[in-house]
């Protein structure tokens, strides 16, 4: 990476775009003492990275016992561990970038004026019930049954981490929100009601600034993507310059479905971190995956789907519960009897009669109870699912048009699929091109390295007869094309660096028939072709890139 320009940071010795010297006495304090405390010969003239001080904000947050130190933390291990990690920290994202000027529209069930949204500023620019349009944004200021998975999967993408002093903010917390609920008063989501959103996203996208789509939720349909009004339009949209991300669901014995079955969506399943930094019990979630009726290897990428911080949906029973069950948690001992009998139909907790002067028996069953809620504060719970997995998608996404507003979905795609790490020794047909890594997809992005092609790779060139192949690696010094049409000869099709780190090579046109290609890097590693969405599993943990001619 070029760091001209660049200062380095005097702690962590990173180069960075500038130092903080100025800190808010009140609020920072703590933090600037931390910093202190483990580097005596710093001062604040010395000045220091963003992500220093998020850095030993975490540390503190630890020693106040609001994260534990070590994990996991299901079953509980004492009486402070009810926590989740946040999301942001688990993968690694970096917190200078917040989505800020993107707009991000959500197509789900139904939505919630939630605090982390609107508090400390509203964010939501538009808010629309697709299956009764007439219904006024007062709606929205109530819970309903529909309400729950929209504000979930919004605030886990781009909520400001209001109710938990910025704790479990989304990776976007400064993107701006267009809502669209889509599930009726019966509780159905019809094909009609997901085409509709997308038809009002391709009518209203400029007005909005609408560059990213999250869909945690699909289709009840499968076939050709061409037959799915559902995915012909989420491919209308990707042509517009809409990024369209959505959950394969959570189902790994099932089909994917529209819209995380079309070529140009990006479709993400779900990998289990165990609730650990740094972990390496790290395993593969349920999700949906396979081969689609197209011929396309579905999911593209992964991205936590378990153990996520999500709010718990306000004025609801399911919200008194909690409140009252961390009441009892936060209560001496000589009143936790009264409490319990006076709260228990609120809370579920009920006293043995045999026992009810054990005081460490009523704590376990306060404990148990919390834990079988999946509470973790009186306002967020941990949830699951692919649902869930796919913003923390979209919220990397907002950070990279933060930074690079005129990137493409296929720039964008590049980056994501280029910097995806696949989990070792697990299938790779169920992980695409592996697990998301938002601080490498946003530090391609600052490299600005994603060059402009003319076509996409591979482009078969019917007037020139000729079929052309690219990939974007600056970092190589040789490339060369093998496949099945010159017998996997690692040296014979050595392919030409242009601007940008692009690597082009044109080949003769072949006869009819199906191909598969990799890209053999500087001798050592061989690389799937990542803008093509047609791949075969090449039986060592990877992909064969497919290439199809025609008459």
């Amino acid at each position: 990476m070029n760091n001209s320009g660049k200062i380095t940071c005097p702690l962590c010795n990173d180069a960075v775009d500038e130092l903080l010297y100025r800190f808010h006495i009140n609020s920072e304090k703590a933090v600037i003492d931390k910093i202190k405390e483990n580097n005596p010969s710093w001062t604040e003239q010395d000045g220091i990275c963003s992500r220093c001080i998020d850095y030993y904000n975490i540390e503190i947050i630890r020693e106040q016992k609001m994260l534990p130190e070590i994990g996991p933390y299901f079953s509980v291990k004492s009486a402070d561990d009810f926590v989740i990690l946040p999301t942001a920290l688990r993968v690694d994202a970096n917190p200078k970038y917040t989505g800020k000027g993107v707009t991000i529209c959500f197509i789900d069930s139904g939505f919630y004026l939630h605090p982390d949204l609107v508090q400390n500023k509203n964010r939501i620019k538009k808010i629309v019930d697709i299956t009764k349009p007439r219904t006024s944004a007062k709606y929205f200021s109530q819970p309903h049954n529909e309400s729950w998975h929209g504000t979930m999967t919004s605030v886990v993408c781009a909520g400001d981490g209001f109710l938990s002093n910025g704790l479990y903010k989304g990776i976007a917390s400064e993107a701006s929100l267009v809502l669209l609920k889509v599930m009726d008063s019966k509780g159905k989501i019809t094909t009609e009601y997901i085409s509709k959103a997308l038809q009002w996203v391709s009518k209203n996208h400029k007005q909005y600034n609408i560059r990213v789509v999250n869909m945690s939720l699909g289709d009840d349909a499968t076939g050709l993507w061409k037959n799915s009004k559902v995915d012909v339009l989420a491919e209308k949209l990707i042509e517009k310059g809409i990024t369209i991300v959505a959950a394969v669901g959570n189902d790994d014995r099932a089909a994917v479905k529209p819209p995380a079955n079309s070529p140009h969506v990006i479709a993400v399943g779900g990998w289990d971190d165990n609730n650990k930094l740094n972990g390496d019990e790290n395993k593969l979630y349920h999700s949906s995956f396979g081969k689609t009726d197209d011929e396309l290897h579905k999911p593209e990428l992964m991205a936590n789907a378990i153990w996520i911080a999500a709010p718990i949906l306000p004025a609801t029973p399911e919200q008194d519960t909690a409140k009252a069950l961390y009441e009892l948690h936060r209560t001496a001992d000589e009143q936790l009897k009264h409490k319990i009998l006076t709260s228990a139909n609120k809370t579920g907790v009920n006293i043995d009669g045999s026992r009810e002067n054990d005081v460490t028996f009523w704590r376990e069953k306060l404990k148990s109870r919390i834990q079988e809620s999946k509470f973790i504060s009186p306002h967020y719970m941990h949830v699951d699912g692919t649902s869930f997995a796919a913003p923390i998608v979209s919220s990397v996404i907002a950070q990279m048009l933060e930074i690079q507003p005129e990137l493409t979905p296929a720039q964008i795609r590049r980056i994501l699929f280029s910097t995806a790490k696949r989990l070792p020794n697990l299938p790779a047909e169920q992980q695409g091109y592996g697990v998301i890594h938002p601080g490498k997809a946003v530090i391609k992005t600052l490299q600005n390295l994603f060059a402009m092609k003319q076509h996409t790779s591979p482009f078969i060139n019917k007037r020139k007869k000729a079929i052309e192949f690219y990939i974007q690696n600056p970092c190589a010094s040789h490339i060369c094309l093998a496949g099945t049409f010159n017998h996997w000869a690692q040296d014979s099709l050595l392919m030409e660096p242009t601007a940008n780190g692009m690597w082009k090579i044109e080949i003769p046109m072949l006869p009819k028939g199906t191909y598969q290609y990799k890209f053999f890097v500087d001798d050592k590693t061989w690389m799937e072709d990542i803008d093509n969405p047609y791949r075969e599993p090449d039986g060592l943990n990877g992909f064969n890139s497919i290439l199809m001619v025609e008459n």
